[in-house]
């Protein structure tokens, strides 16, 4: 196991929750290639990669934001980007390890669903990977309102399941979804930043169902 000590598994988990970008997907080089090629656009440098952190963790707003302030560009930028293809971008993406087999058997005992603050592309990147029937439901700014760490988008999931917080785990991996958890009482299984004040701390994705209470496999 990847885990350091092992927590208690919740004695009535009904869900699990996931992020995408850094826990089901590695996407910090598509990301980078999305917005360089917006800022190529703009007369830019691409100089997405100084905040790689920035555009890794926030919505789109708040990323395009940090690289060209409010403004002009602004709002070419905001205009541009939903009719940019997202073909190229998508083949960068590169699926972690498990993850399939992961999400397939925790569905076997409990619901699953994504809060991400992706936008447009949450769910094409899910069906990039046959990744979308696996999921009851999933939730982003678009559909919530509001992006992380607000907690419009996990009181979407908890509405829809009809749970209480201590009902459901969300795996992820950034400061945006430690606030979130914070927010709303769930359970956060940090993947991958040992930083974050969580629940459980996970570096495999295939250590998640032992974790959280499922027998290893016969």
């Amino acid at each position: 196991m990847s885990t350091h000590k092992l927590p208690t598994p919740p004695g009535d988990l009904k869900a699990v929750v996931f992020d995408l970008d850094g826990v089901l997907f590695d996407s910090l080089p598509a990301n980078i290639a999305f917005y360089n090629h917006i800022l190529v656009h703009l007369g830019r440098e691409p100089v997405a990669e100084r905040f790689a952190e920035i555009i890794h963790r926030e919505a789109m707003p708040g990323s395009l934001e940090a690289l060209v302030g409010r403004g002009e560009d602004y709002d070419r930028a905001m205009a541009y980007w939903p009719t940019m293809d997202s073909t190229p971008f998508m083949k960068l993406l590169r699926l972690y390890p498990g993850a399939r087999e992961t999400i397939a058997r925790l569905r076997q005992r409990w619901r699953t669903a994504v809060a991400t603050n992706r936008t447009a592309t949450a769910r094409s990147s899910l069906a990039h990977f046959d990744l979308l029937e696996l999921f009851d439901l999933v939730a982003n700014p678009d559909s919530a309102g509001r992006a992380k760490p607000h907690p419009a988008m996990m009181l979407q999931v908890l509405g829809h399941f009809g749970l209480d917080p201590e009902q459901v785990v969300y795996v992820g991996d950034s400061t945006t979804d430690e606030g979130l958890c914070q927010a709303t009482g769930v359970r956060l299984v940090a993947f991958g930043n040992r930083e974050l004040e969580a629940w459980a701390h996970l570096d495999d994705l295939r250590d998640l169902p032992g974790l959280l209470g499922m027998q290893p496999k016969s």
